[in-house]
């Protein structure tokens, strides 16, 4: 083995002298076929390479939880890639109608919105809601128009300012005649108005809650409209069209503050184009600047123009045949395999320092140019060779994950490795020869005093440096247990945009949680079985079906609106008949009821009613001293402001009242088909949707409830689902990818390096450099995600190809006062970790929170590596030559 291995470098060195050789005579042919190959690549990425940012397309198809959701889609497609939008007032007459309109107005959009979805909307609740109250609920309603009957007949004729105080002013003379009415609701609101209107707030009286006799919950004042548009996933942002269009009708419409309503928008789709946006806010200025960084410490690095300019070149060209080779090996790339060129650039500028620094090493020594290109050749050239196999083999090992966007990068990057070495063994010595630096005699870089005592302290201090990383060693190791994946993808997106900050208030409340479980079952029977089952669980605070669609005590509750029918249904018949009243009409109904609330306030009343009556006087004596310091034409406007504030709602309401008293019993087959294939599919299965009992926004609630919902049901599927069996994936496809990585690395340093130690050498750093990456991420509050976890191949890779490096020129070249870490070796060692830093620690300042923990993890793990690397890696060495085991 041993001879085999010294025939190899002996082999490999001669054939690498044979190609310098060939370089310096077709330099200009080399260059001439780079760069059409360059251009061909680059014409060929641009028309077939595309970016699909459908994360769902990452995982294998073939994974149990990939399946569940496939069939769920399949079975019910208007559930995918939604849009929600949430529309809020401070009433839910406001927030139902603002709703209903924007809907209808979407449906108009089919090209753009495959369906529109009002829940618990629409007609055929406008005629058969009154049938899900509760019994109680419904007789009160019913208790309540029979009494205010009377009065109700004169409103619905006259639904003016005028036609309301007048039944007001009928309405008090009857309670002072002994009439049992409650008041004091309708009183309070229409002051709460009357203030408003006085200091030129939006107001809009709810009918729904008078009518209803209470106050709505909070979750009624809130309505969803579910979209499901039309995406563009060849664009890079795919739901720009709809979510702009939406905007659009919002604004058109008037849904905004100053007409009491709020729109916002959230869903998949919305927090996936957000988060593109977060991405590229500032993403120009801040890759200029952090070229000109980059660009400035290679300069200085390399110490010429020259050197500089074939780095720059070579890696260039490089990228865009990676790119080129990504075009035609998969077509399309995901969030995870657009890495790739973060990966490329961290490891393929290595390449190039290494080889322009010992080049420039030779130079200064004095070497004649085409000697110092060849035997900087000869001399990087094997451990380039050896830093290509172990790489490239490691990303390779990526390829068979169940991990698709893992997979992807995995064999883009190991072949953008092997294109590097080859680029950097043809492209780069020819240019260095037609490019070659000004030689400025025997000039070698000098330290100052206090530099050279710092680089000598791995070899003066070895035993004190290496004792000193074993205890940080087990330290780190004491930490390890600490490191976690965080699966929660809304702590990857802008905390202050807004589908993040909806999302999140949705997530509060059961009612409304993005992140509930959907099960489909094969019929009735099971759904109800299971579905009885799955409420059982203290996590779940309900279980929605169809069921839930068929009300309770139809017969009861039909009798109750026959009989409300009886009393008040002849009102409706006279809608039409609404009275036309102007500006004198409606002033006198106002000093009309103020009398009638001066009489009344007098008189020993209840007392709600009578402190309700007497704020109503306030506000409408305010009202009347400050409308008659106005010009005429803006009393008429204060009065009709008015008059919306208290009657606006009211038509929809009195329609929808009229409407139910038409319910007819519900029946599944009578539920419209709109309604029902939300719920069964068309060969007989039903959905059932799993409501949490605690907030998701907390990760362990959000593990225990799709833990508990799978012991049940282990085909549950949606995003909560997918958010935490897709981490579990995720976190088994890095560790078997680089445990994998990392034994054939290994198997491949025994196979080339001159001895076993060497081995030792090369990744007795590196593991350390990794624990103390994971320590110092667990010190820092600093999870894993799916963002930043791809920084480990990154820094895998640069710690393997320094330790073969340093290891290569002890091993080949070490110079007579062993000063390791003066050789160009270990400026390069340093420099590439420099440049990997300005390249990728910029992006810790990134607007995007999951950008920004990559480039703090990178800044952690490549800090780590680099002192592993320039000295740990060193007091190794010279431990190992001061042992006397040194070959």
């Amino acid at each position: 083995m041993l001879q085999y291995r010294a025939d190899f470098r002996a082999g490999l060195h001669s054939r690498l002298g044979c190609w310098a050789d060939w370089i310096t005579r077709a330099a200009w042919w080399i260059v001439i076929v780079a760069v059409l190959l360059t251009g061909f690549s680059l014409y060929y990425t641009v028309h077939n390479l595309g970016i699909h940012t459908d994360t769902g397309k990452m995982l294998s198809p073939d994974l149990s939880f990939q399946q569940a959701l496939r069939d769920y889609r399949q079975a019910f497609p208007q559930y995918t890639d939604t849009l929600v939008v949430v529309v809020e007032s401070s009433t839910p007459d406001r927030a139902g109608d603002a709703a209903a309109t924007l809907a209808q107005r979407l449906t108009q959009e089919p090209d753009l919105f495959t369906t529109v979805y009002l829940p618990y909307g629409g007609k055929y609740l406008d005629e058969h809601g009154l049938l899900y109250l509760s019994s109680d609920e419904l007789q009160k309603i019913s208790d309540n128009l029979a009494a205010i009957q009377p009065f109700l007949g004169k409103l619905t004729r006259d639904q003016s300012l005028h036609g309301l105080f007048a039944m007001l002013v009928s309405a008090l003379e009857a309670v002072q005649d002994g009439e049992p009415l409650e008041l004091s609701p309708l009183l309070d609101k229409i002051n709460e108005a009357v203030r408003a209107n006085l200091a030129g707030h939006y107001y809009q009286l709810s009918w729904q809650e008078l009518i209803h006799g209470k106050t709505a919950g909070e979750e009624t004042h809130k309505r969803l409209v579910i979209l499901q548009p039309q995406l563009e996933y060849s664009q890079l942002q795919p739901a720009k069209t709809a979510i702009h269009t939406v905007r659009e009708l919002v604004r058109d419409l008037r849904l905004d503050p100053a007409h009491g309503v709020r729109v916002r928008i959230t869903g998949k789709v919305a927090l996936a184009h957000e988060e593109l946006q977060t991405a590229s806010r500032g993403a120009l200025m801040t890759g200029l600047i952090t070229l000109a960084l980059v660009g400035t410490v290679l300069l200085v690095g390399l110490g010429s123009w020259q050197l500089f300019l074939a780095s720059v070149l070579t890696m260039t060209a490089g990228l865009i045949m990676t790119a080129g080779f990504a075009a035609f090996a998969v077509g399309e790339l995901n969030l995870i395999s657009i890495a790739f060129a973060v990966l490329y650039i961290g490891l393929g500028i290595d390449y190039s320092i290494h080889l322009s620094l010992r080049y420039l090493e030779l130079i200064r020594d004095s070497t004649p140019h085409a000697e110092a290109l060849r035997e900087a050749l000869t001399g990087v050239g094997g451990s380039l060779f050896i830093c290509t196999l172990t790489t490239a083999t490691g990303f390779y090992a990526f390829v068979p994950t169940s991990f698709a966007g893992v997979s992807e990068l995995g064999l883009i990057a190991g072949t953008g490795m092997i294109i590097s070495l080859l680029l950097n063994l043809s492209l780069l010595p020819a240019l260095l020869f037609l490019l070659p630096p000004v030689r400025k005699g025997n000039v070698q870089p000098r330290h100052s005093r206090i530099m050279g005592k710092v680089l000598g302290l791995p070899r003066t201090h070895a035993r004190t440096v290496l004792w000193a990383a074993l205890t940080v060693g087990v330290v780190a190791v004491l930490l390890l247990p600490g490191v976690h994946f965080d699966f929660n993808p809304l702590h990857l997106r802008d905390p202050q945009s807004e589908s993040v900050i909806t999302f999140r208030e949705l997530l509060e409340s059961s009612t409304t949680s993005p992140w509930r479980i959907t099960v489909l079952t094969d019929d009735a029977v099971q759904a109800n079985s299971l579905a009885t089952q799955l409420e059982q669980l203290d996590v779940v605070d309900r279980v929605h079906s169809i069921e839930q669609f068929i009300p309770a005590d139809q017969a009861e509750k039909l009798l109750i609106l026959k009989d409300l029918a009886l009393i008040v249904g002849a009102e409706f018949e006279l809608q039409q008949i609404t009275a036309m009243t102007g500006f004198n009409d409606n002033l006198k109904a106002v000093k009309d009821l103020l009398e009638t609330l001066d009489r009344f306030v007098t008189t020993d009343q209840d007392r709600d009613l009578s402190d309700a009556a007497a704020r109503l006087r306030r506000g409408l004596k305010q009202f009347l001293y400050d409308m008659a310091a106005t010009e005429a034409y803006q009393q008429d406007i204060q009065l009709s402001e008015l008059e919306e504030s208290l009657l606006g709602a009211l038509p929809r309401q009195l329609h929808r009242l009229d409407a139910s008293l038409n319910a007819r019993a519900v029946k599944l087959e009578t539920l419209p088909n709109e309604l029902l294939t939300r719920w069964v599919t068309d060969d007989g299965r039903y959905r059932l949707e799993v409501l949490p009992a605690r907030p998701l926004d907390n990760d362990a609630n959000l593990r225990e409830f799709v833990t508990r919902v799978q012991s049940v049901s282990p085909n549950a599927t949606e995003s909560a689902v997918v958010n935490v069996a897709a981490s579990q994936v995720v976190v088994d496809a890095f560790i078997q990818a680089l445990t994998s990585a990392m034994l054939v690395i290994t198997l491949l340093l025994l196979l080339l390096l001159p001895d076993k130690s060497d081995v030792l050498l090369v990744l007795s750093p590196l593991l350390l450099a990794a624990g103390l990456t994971g320590a110092m991420a667990v010190l820092l509050h600093l999870p894993f995600n799916y963002a930043n976890v791809i920084a480990l191949p990154l820094i895998m890779g640069v710690g393997v190809d320094s330790g073969i490096h340093m290891v290569h020129r002890f091993r080949s070249a070490l110079p007579s006062n062993r000063d390791l870490l003066g050789t160009s070796t270990g400026r390069a060692v340093a420099l590439s970790s420099l440049t990997t830093l300005c390249s990728f620690g910029s992006l810790a300042f990134s607007m995007h929170p999951g950008a920004a923990s990559m480039g703090k993890m990178l800044t952690i793990g490549i800090t780590a590596t680099m002192l592993c690397m320039l000295v740990v890696l060193p007091a190794l060495i010279y431990r190992h030559i001061q042992s006397g085991t040194a070959s």
